[in-house]
C-alpha cells in the first residue's frame, strides 16, 4: 500500500473507538444484568451503542473540528460494547445468582471475576469453530447482528436517519423510565389476573415496557413460541400436577406460585431447548462438512486456535472442580 493510500483509508481500530466501545459497555452490562434477571433475557446492546457512539463523536467533530467518525470506527464501537453488555453470559444472570439462593454462598469478586473470564475465553474458541459452519458455511443469520448492520448502514448513507434513531431512542427511554418511576414511587400500575387460581399459575397482565421492548426485539415468530411454551408448561402441565397432587401450593399463598411448580417445570423445559439447540446445530456442522468435502478442502485443527481451545477447556474445568466442588468426571 502506497503512502497516499494509508493516508486516506479510514481508521477502524483507533483508541477514541475502543475507549468509547469500553465505557458504553461497562454503562450497559448492568441494564443486561437487571433485565436477564427480571425477564430472564439479556440484549447485545450493540444499536443502543451504535447511535450514542455515532451521536456523540460526529457532534465533537461539527463542534471542535476534530476527525469525523468514520463508520469502521462505530463498528469497532458497537463490537466493544457489545462484547462487554454480553459478559453476563459468563453465569451472571442464570448459574451465579442460582447457586447463592441454593447454597447461600456468594463467591468473591476474584473468584467470580476468574469464572467469568474462562467461560468467555472458552466461548471465543467454540466461536471460532463454529464459524466457519454457521455463518461462512450456512450463511445463519443473527436478528440482532443483522439489524445493527441495518443501522449501520443507514446513519452513514442517510444522516437525517441517524438523527431520528436517536430521537426514537430517546423517546423510548424517557418513557421507560418515566413510566417505572411512577410505577414504583407515586402510583402502582395495575396488575391484572384473569382469576385467582391462574395468577397462582403466573398468568398475570403485566404493565412492563421491559416485556414491550423484548417482543420488539425478538419479533412475532420467537414471541409466539414463548407464549406456546408458556400456555403448554403453565396452563396444561402445572393444572395437571396440581390436580394430581404431585404438587401442592401452600393455602394461604398469594400471588404467582413460580418458585413452587418450577422445580417440575425447569427440567422438561431445559432438556427440550438443550436437544433442539444440539440436533439443529448437529445437522448444520453435518451439511457443513459434506459441503466442505465436496470442495474438496479438508478441515483440522490448526496451531494456536486448537492450543487456546484445550487451554480455555483446562482452566473451565479446574475452575468447576475448585470453586463449585464439582466431581473432576462431571467437570
Amino acid at each position: 500500500m502506497s503512502r497516499t493510500s494509508a493516508a486516506v483509508s479510514p481508521r477502524e481500530l483507533s483508541a477514541r473507538a475502543l475507549a468509547t466501545g469500553l465505557l458504553l459497555g461497562a454503562l450497559l452490562a448492568p441494564s443486561n444484568v437487571y433485565s436477564g434477571l427480571k425477564i430472564g433475557w439479556s440484549f447485545n446492546m450493540s444499536i443502543i451503542a451504535l447511535l450514542v457512539g455515532f451521536a456523540f463523536w460526529q457532534g465533537i467533530a461539527r463542534a471542535f473540528g476534530r476527525p469525523r467518525w468514520s463508520l469502521l470506527e462505530s463498528n469497532i464501537n458497537q463490537t466493544t460494547a457489545s462484547s462487554c453488555a454480553s459478559i453476563i453470559s459468563g453465569g451472571l444472570v442464570a448459574p451465579i445468582p442460582a447457586y447463592t439462593l441454593l447454597t447461600g454462598q456468594q463467591l468473591d469478586s476474584l473468584a467470580l471475576m476468574a469464572w467469568v473470564f474462562s467461560v468467555s475465553f472458552l466461548g471465543i474458541w467454540v466461536a471460532w469453530y463454529l464459524r466457519p459452519g454457521l455463518i461462512a458455511g450456512s450463511g445463519l443469520r443473527f436478528p440482532e447482528g443483522m439489524a445493527t448492520l441495518a443501522t449501520l448502514q443507514q446513519i452513514y448513507s442517510q444522516g437525517a436517519e441517524a438523527g431520528r434513531r436517536l430521537w426514537v431512542l430517546g423517546s423510548a427511554a424517557l418513557l421507560a423510565a418515566g413510566t417505572k418511576l411512577i410505577d414504583t414511587f407515586f402510583w402502582s400500575l395495575p396488575r391484572w389476573a384473569p382469576s385467582a387460581q391462574l395468577e397462582r399459575l403466573t398468568f398475570t397482565f403485566e404493565p412492563s415496557l421491559l416485556l414491550v421492548g423484548f417482543g420488539g426485539i425478538v419479533g412475532l415468530r420467537v414471541g409466539l413460541s414463548l407464549l406456546l411454551g408458556a400456555l403448554l408448561a403453565w396452563g396444561l402441565l402445572a393444572p395437571w400436577l396440581l390436580a394430581e397432587g404431585l404438587v401442592r401450593l401452600p393455602a394461604a399463598a398469594t400471588g404467582p406460585q413460580f418458585a413452587t411448580l418450577i422445580e417440575w417445570l425447569l427440567w422438561p423445559g431445559v432438556s427440550l431447548m438443550v436437544c433442539a439447540t444440539l440436533t439443529s446445530l448437529g445437522l448444520r456442522l453435518l451439511r457443513s462438512r459434506t459441503a466442505t468435502r465436496r470442495g474438496s478442502r479438508r478441515w483440522r485443527p490448526q496451531g494456536w486456535p486448537a492450543a487456546g481451545l484445550a487451554l480455555a477447556i483446562t482452566l473451565v474445568v479446574a475452575l468447576q472442580i475448585s470453586l463449585f466442588g464439582i466431581a473432576p468426571a462431571l467437570a
